[in-house]
C-alpha cells in the first residue's frame, strides 16, 4: 500500500506539522554546490616545469586519476589533460624522443569547460550535454572564485543526474502525496458544504412555508380587523344617532312637561269656576280635580323619563367616544398588522431567494465533489503507476 491510500490525520495539529514539513523539504534551497560537492574529484595540479614524463608517472603512479590540470603562475587552472588522450599521445613510435622532455602543458586543452561551483546543478548538466563530441567525455572543471575546486568526470556528471532524478522523482511523489491530502481535505470539506447546503435548502423551504402561514393568517387578522373598523363605525354612528333621538325625545318631554302645566293650570281654573257655581258645578269640580291630579302624575312622569333620557344621552356619548378611541386603536393596530403582512412577504421573498442559491450551491458542491474525486482517482493512479515502474 503506498502512502496515497492511507488516511489523512484527522488533527489539525499534526496537519499543520505535516505541511509545515512538506513545504520545508520542497523550498529549502541548498548552499551553492552543495548537490554536487559529494561527486567532486580531487586532481593533481602541474605547472610549466611539469614534463609529458612526469605526468605519465603520475597516471602510472595512481589508474585512479581521470586527468590532470594545468594552473598558470596565478594559480588559475588553465589547461586539461585527459588519461586517454594524452596516453594515445604518447604512446606512438617515436613519441619518447618527441614528446618526453617537453613541457606537458603545451600538450593540454587550453580551453576546457570551466564551471563555478555557485552555477546550478540543472545548469551544469544542461552545459556539459551540450559541448561538442570531441570534448563529451572531458572532465568539467569546477572553480571556486579563480581556484580550481576539482573536477567532474562523464561518469560523475551521469551519478550527478541520477540523483537529481531520484531527488525529483522523491518531490514528485510528495507532491503527489500532498495534493491526494489536500484533494481528499477539499473533498471533506466540499462533502459538508453540500450537506450544509442540502439542510440550508430543507430549513429555508420549512421557513418560507412558516412565512406563507403567518401571512395568510395576518390577513385574515387583517379581514378580521377591518370588519371589526366597519361594525365599530357603524356603532358610533348608531351611538350619536341614539344621542340625537335622546335629545329630540328629550325635547318631546319638555313639551310634555309644558301641556301638563297648561292642563294642571286649567283644572285649577277649572275648579275655581265650579267653587263659584255652587252646588251645580260640583260635578265639574270633581273632573277638575282629576284632571289636575292626572297633570301632576303626567309632570312627574315626565320628569322621570327626562332624567331617563339624560342618563341615556350620557352613556350613549361615553359609548360613542368609547367607540372613537377603540376604533383608533384598532385602526393603528391595522397598520401594524399591515406591515407585519409586508415583512412576511419580504421574508417568504428573501427566503426564496435564499433557498435557490442554497441549491445552486449544493449543486456546484456536488459537482465539484466528482471533479475532486476524479482528480484523486487520477493521483492515486500515478503514485500506483510509480510504485509499479520501481
Amino acid at each position: 500500500m503506498t502512502l496515497l491510500q492511507t488516511k489523512p490525520a484527522q488533527s489539525a495539529v499534526v496537519e499543520v506539522q505535516a505541511e509545515a514539513a512538506f513545504e520545508s523539504r520542497l523550498t529549502t534551497e541548498p548552499e551553492a554546490g552543495a548537490s554536487y560537492r559529494q561527486y567532486i574529484r580531487k586532481v593533481p595540479i602541474i605547472r610549466e616545469s611539469e614534463s609529458c614524463l612526469d605526468v605519465l608517472n603520475m597516471f602510472a603512479k595512481d589508474p585512479s586519476i581521470p586527468c590532470v590540470i594545468y594552473c598558470n603562475e596565478e594559480d588559475r587552472p588553465s589547461g586539461l589533460i585527459m588519461r586517454d588522450v594524452f596516453y594515445q599521445r604518447m604512446m606512438g613510435r617515436f613519441s619518447v624522443d618527441l614528446y618526453y622532455t617537453r613541457p606537458a602543458f603545451r600538450f593540454a586543452d587550453h580551453h576546457p569547460m570551466k564551471i563555478d561551483m555557485s552555477e546550478r546543478v540543472g545548469s551544469l548538466l544542461q552545459m556539459a550535454l551540450e559541448r561538442p563530441d570531441s570534448k563529451f567525455y572531458d572532465c568539467v572543471l569546477l572553480t571556486d572564485g579563480d581556484r580550481l575546486a576539482g573536477v567532474l568526470t562523464v561518469r560523475d556528471l551521469m551519478r550527478l543526474s541520477s540523483g537529481l532524478q531520484a531527488e525529483a522523482e522523491e518531490k514528485r511523489e510528495l507532491i503527489l502525496q500532498e495534493s491526494y491530502r489536500h484533494t481528499h481535505n477539499i473533498q471533506s470539506s466540499l462533502t459538508e458544504v453540500r450537506e450544509a447546503a442540502a439542510k440550508t435548502s430543507s430549513e429555508c423551504k420549512q421557513m418560507r412555508e412558516w412565512s406563507h402561514t403567518g401571512k395568510e393568517k395576518l390577513e385574515l387578522v387583517r379581514t378580521s380587523y377591518l370588519g371589526l373598523v366597519d361594525d365599530m363605525t357603524k356603532r358610533e354612528g348608531q351611538a350619536s344617532e341614539l344621542v340625537q333621538n335622546a335629545s329630540r325625545i328629550s325635547s318631546i318631554t319638555g313639551m310634555i312637561t309644558e301641556l301638563a302645566n297648561q292642563s294642571s293650570l286649567l283644572a285649577m281654573n277649572a275648579s275655581i269656576e265650579a267653587a263659584h257655581a255652587g252646588e251645580h258645578g260640583r260635578g265639574f269640580q270633581v273632573v277638575a280635580v282629576e284632571v289636575q291630579s292626572l297633570a301632576k302624575q303626567t309632570r312627574k312622569l315626565s320628569g322621570d323619563i327626562s332624567e331617563l333620557l339624560q342618563h341615556i344621552e350620557r352613556l350613549a356619548a361615553d359609548t360613542a367616544e368609547g367607540a372613537v378611541s377603540s376604533l383608533r386603536e384598532i385602526q393603528s393596530c391595522e397598520s401594524h398588522v399591515s406591515e407585519g403582512s409586508q415583512m412576511f412577504h419580504e421574508m417568504e421573498t428573501t427566503v426564496h431567494e435564499i433557498e435557490i442559491s442554497g441549491n445552486r450551491v449544493y449543486q456546484l458542491a456536488e459537482a465539484t465533489v466528482q471533479r475532486v474525486e476524479r482528480v484523486k482517482l487520477e493521483l492515486a493512479g500515478m503514485s500506483n503507476s510509480d510504485v509499479s515502474t520501481t
